[in-house]
């Protein structure tokens, strides 16, 4: 797909065009994020707060994933917005979009949302959404007025870290030497929980560009679960790691059992990395799996709202995760 001479509406200080970004955009789209989200914090919270950019080693990671579904809105030759596509089999998801302040509500928002869904939809993908957070109203009303139905709650989830779990036989954790093997088991295992999921990609980026960890759960000799860490953020960036995702085989009767172990051997490689807290974010239609964390001593943080404009997404079990948070 070529976005290059894809022109948005004028936005009352020119014409905005949308491209796929480059690398030397990094930290433009760097500010430009800090600047959103530091606006949007002070407008939440009621004082200035300001937010650290992302990381420059996620923004590499989308470019390598999805070098047409990273895209920048641009005008006079300066960066105003950006937002990146992700793709994981079937289903694909959008986030972050970030626009300056000047330029909210002008349209910038909703062309880069369009340009996303495009890209999205030449990949191939079946199933289009996104999470945003449940709390604001500009957020709602952007998603909202552009086809997308709210679709589950997302819990964001805590943990102070002090010590380092129970370590078990049955988890390993994945090599580039191991990565051929595993990936296949990742996506049978990525569609027993969503026929249209496939989250191989995301666990050799994880590996092949030392984002954290990947692990995976053997019980008599099967694959049945994988977790996938991302602890990338070093030293002054973050003193926290983030699961991302994690895969149970929803017929096992011990599938909680299988969780838990994979839970804390993330938590133990978080507490050696030097991460004083871990995050975790799920979807919830029940609070079973919600008591379960609070049993393993994590407290609520906040909640997202997951919508979906596209195809239907149905996760199976309940011990999982996979966040569509960029």
């Amino acid at each position: 797909m070529k976005l290059a001479d894809i022109l948005s509406r004028a936005d009352g200080h020119g014409l905005v065009s949308i491209r796929p970004m480059r690398p030397e955009d990094m930290e433009e789209v760097r500010e430009v994020g800090q600047i959103a989200w530091s606006d949007m914090v002070m407008h939440d919270i009621g004082r200035k707060f300001r937010y650290p950019k992302r990381s420059p080693r996620m923004i590499e990671a989308y470019l390598a994933m999805e070098p047409e579904g990273c895209l920048v809105a641009e005008q006079g030759g300066k960066i105003i917005g950006s937002a990146f596509c992700h793709v994981w089999g079937k289903v694909g998801w959008i986030g972050p979009l970030e626009v300056l302040p000047d330029h909210q509500g002008s349209g910038v928002g909703k062309a880069l949302l369009r340009a996303c869904e495009r890209h999205l939809e030449q990949r191939g993908c079946q199933v289009i959404g996104l999470e945003t957070l449940s709390h604001i109203p500009k957020h709602l009303h952007l998603y909202l007025s552009s086809g997308y139905s709210p679709h589950s709650t997302v819990l964001i989830m805590e943990k102070m870290i002090d010590h380092e779990g129970a370590m078990t036989d049955e988890v390993e954790e994945v090599t580039v030497s191991s990565l051929p093997d595993v990936l296949p088991e990742l996506v049978r295992l990525s569609a027993l929980m969503e026929p249209s999921l496939n989250l191989s990609r995301e666990a050799k980026t994880i590996v092949e560009r030392h984002m954290g960890n990947v692990y995976i759960n053997r019980r008599d000799g099967e694959v049945v679960g994988a977790a996938f860490l991302h602890t990338y953020q070093r030293g002054e960036e973050a003193a926290f790691s983030s699961i991302k995702a994690v895969l149970v085989d929803p017929r096992r009767a011990d599938a909680a059992s299988i969780y838990d172990s994979l839970l804390e051997r993330c938590e133990g490689a978080s507490l050696m990395m030097g991460k004083k807290r871990i995050l975790i974010r799920f979807p919830v239609r029940d609070p079973v799996l919600y008591k379960h964390m609070l049993k393993r001593s994590y407290q609520l943080k906040g909640a997202n709202i997951r919508m979906v404009k596209r195809g239907q997404y149905e996760e199976r079990g309940t011990y999982h995760v996979a966040s569509w948070a960029g």
